[in-house]
């Protein structure tokens, strides 16, 4: 893991700076940094789950390769991230998924290990390197209002298309293409009966409607939570009014 993330280190020194000169050249004056951004706060969302990729501003500020860097850096090290491969890797190990790398304590470090692998090299490749070089937000852009089938389509679409750094609409190329190769990374440690080109491209399909599912908690996840925190409010203070009643 540290070896790793020395090498992550390594690339962003080295195109940091080219790729911010050609990010800063491709958008327009208007949604340059030449004005004060407003920085956004990412509350978790029911106090677990990190909202550092969603953003709930109607004109937000376009994101450095810097800062594309420091996302991808927070998704893969975030306390949450390591709680759900740890889950995720002790549900592998129960369906005997991966069934290369073995039962036990070995076969489940073994799972644990390789979903650390993914989660970095998806968050380096899908958030920093191709949004990067191809100019494209990493970013999922809540609408937080209208209509219901508008806001699930929204989230449903993210996958595929996406903003660019210009404000404008793209194809999604920063997460196919970011998919692809971190998938064909996971060749390198994956058991040999789920490493191969059918494998690989598998994997980097089943990713997008994984990344609906997200997106959707994206969009709607904060609309539940408020309603959660109404109904508990409503709750305490119904028992309050109880127990303050005279028997």
């Amino acid at each position: 893991m540290r070896t790793l993330l020395l090498l992550l280190c390594a690339l962003q020194s080295l195109l940091g700076n080219n790729l911010r000169a050609q990010s800063v050249a491709s958008v327009p004056v208007g949604l340059r940094r030449d004005r004060p951004a407003v920085k956004e706060k990412h509350p978790r969302l029911f106090w677990v789950m990190p909202t550092y990729s969603v953003s709930n501003s109607s004109f937000p500020s376009s994101l450095s390769s810097r800062e594309k860097f420091r996302l991808a850096v927070q998704n893969a090290t975030d306390p949450f991230t390591f709680g759900y491969i740890a889950a995720n890797a002790g549900i592998q190990q129960a369906n005997n998924n991966l069934a290369g790398y073995g039962q036990g304590a070995a076969g489940y470090g073994k799972r644990i290990g390789a979903g650390l692998a993914d989660q970095a090299s998806a968050s380096f490749f899908k958030t920093y390197l191709f949004p990067s070089l191809l100019h494209q937000d990493p970013r999922y852009f809540r609408q937080a209002s209208g209509t219901f089938k508008r806001r699930v389509a929204n989230a449903f679409i993210r996958p595929l298309v996406t903003r660019s750094d210009s404000g404008g609409r793209a194809f999604n190329w920063a997460e196919l293409l970011g998919g692809i190769t971190a998938s064909s990374l996971s060749n390198a440690y994956y058991p040999a009966s789920n490493s191969g080109v059918g494998p690989t491209f598998k994997r980097a399909a089943a990713g997008i409607p994984f990344s609906m599912i997200d997106h959707l908690i994206d969009e709607f996840g904060p609309d539940l939570e408020r309603k959660f925190l109404r109904h508990t409010k409503v709750l305490d203070e119904n028992h309050l009014r109880h127990s303050t009643v005279d028997p």
